[in-house]
Parts: structure tokens; sequence; C-alpha cells
């Protein structure tokens, strides 16, 4: 598979569960067959560069990590206050940034701690250099303004640039393509399996319940 970006514009998804080869897909990009990255909580990943709105203010995408995503403020939301757990401050959005920054850099700081214990010469008690790259490449090159953050599913708009994976279709036998089909019906009947029993709403129908009746949950 290889990662290229589109729009919801672009895609066109698949209205029962479809498989090329063993891979499920989610739709089709110009005719070909599509799987959408995701972060870790199931919203769709946007393309580096792309710009996306937070309560905290408006944030770059600059890469990505542990399913999050690297985000970079350009600008801060003047009204936004936020009160820590016992109520001792309260701060505004550019204090929260970098609050979130130094977290950040924390967890950095950890990962480079934990490689070169695991890794360094017993010798000279360092890395290799071959190592030394391996963890350089690793670690992203962040700004005093870059958070790891997530975003709610709704923070993505039909022209938001997106990533996803192109499918390779591959030539099957009449076997293999019994054995497609096979997986097809098993997801389809475990999706109704799923609504029946546990009667819960799916995230495509609850997020256009959310868009036309509104859902204060909290900030993306």
């Amino acid at each position: 598979m290889s990662y290229k970006t589109t729009t919801l514009n672009s895609f066109i998804g698949t209205s029962e569960p479809t498989f090329v080869g063993t891979t499920q897909i989610d739709g089709y990009v110009k005719g070909r067959p599509v799987v959408l990255r995701r972060l870790k909580n199931g919203t769709l990943l946007p393309a580096l560069g792309t710009t996306l709105p937070s309560a905290m203010g408006s944030a770059v995408v600059r890469g990505y990590m542990d399913g999050n995503l690297l985000m970079e403020f350009t600008s801060f939301n003047e009204d936004y206050m936020w009160e820590n757990a016992d109520g001792s401050d309260i701060f505004d959005a550019e204090e929260k940034v970098a609050m979130l920054n130094g977290v950040l850099r924390a967890s950095l700081a950890s990962i480079a701690t934990d490689y070169s214990r695991v890794h360094k010469s017993e010798i000279t008690g360092k890395l290799s250099p071959s190592r030394q790259a391996l963890l350089d490449a690793y670690l992203p090159e962040i700004s005093d303004r870059t958070v790891a953050m997530t975003f709610s599913p709704r923070v993505i708009g039909m022209d938001t640039p997106i990533m996803y994976d192109q499918v390779k279709t591959p030539k099957l036998s009449p076997s293999e393509r019994r054995k497609q089909r096979r997986l097809e019906i098993a997801q389809a009947k475990r999706l109704a399996d799923a609504l029946l029993e546990d009667e819960v709403t799916p995230t495509d129908v609850q997020d256009e319940l959310d868009e036309m009746f509104g859902n204060d949950d909290g900030e993306f």
C-alpha cells in the first residue's frame, strides 16, 4: 500500500463490507480501492501542513506520533480558559500550550534516555553513529508551540486534506475470490449482530446527529 492525500469530496465510501484480497477497504478514490488512515481515536488522519481549529486556537499539522498529531499553534483563542484539577490555577490558551509542550518534551527526552540505555556501547557508554542516526530520525523536531494532541472526528470537513493507503488489486484464483466473499459476508454479519445486541448508534450516524443537534462534550 502507498500513502496519498485526498479529501472526502473525492472519496466514495462502500455501502457494505468490501475486501480487496484480504484487506477491508473504506471506499474508492478515482476508482481505486483505498483504506483511510486514522488517529488512535478513529478520526481521519489530516495531511501534513493542514490547519485545524481547536479550543485553544489554530494549529498546523507538523507530524504524527503514537497515533496523535504533532500540532504547531499559529494563533491563540483569547477567550480560552482552563482550570487545573484542584482549582488552584487558571491558564489561558498560550499558557496551556506551553504546559503541553513541556509534557511533549519530557516524553521525547524519556524515549531518548530509554533508547540510549538499552543500545549504548558497553565500552564507550555512547550510541554508535548508526544507532544515533536512527534515534535522531525517530525524534521529531518541535518548536515551543508544538504539542501532541488528537481531535474530534467533527473537525475533518469535506475539503480537509486527509491521508489514505491505496490498495493494490491482486489477481485472485476462484478459491481466493470465494474466500474474499466469505470475509465480506462474515464482516457484514458481525456489524449487524453488533447493532442488534449492543444497540449502539454507528459512529457516522452519531456524527450526523451531533452536527444537527449539537454536542457539548468538550474541546477538540
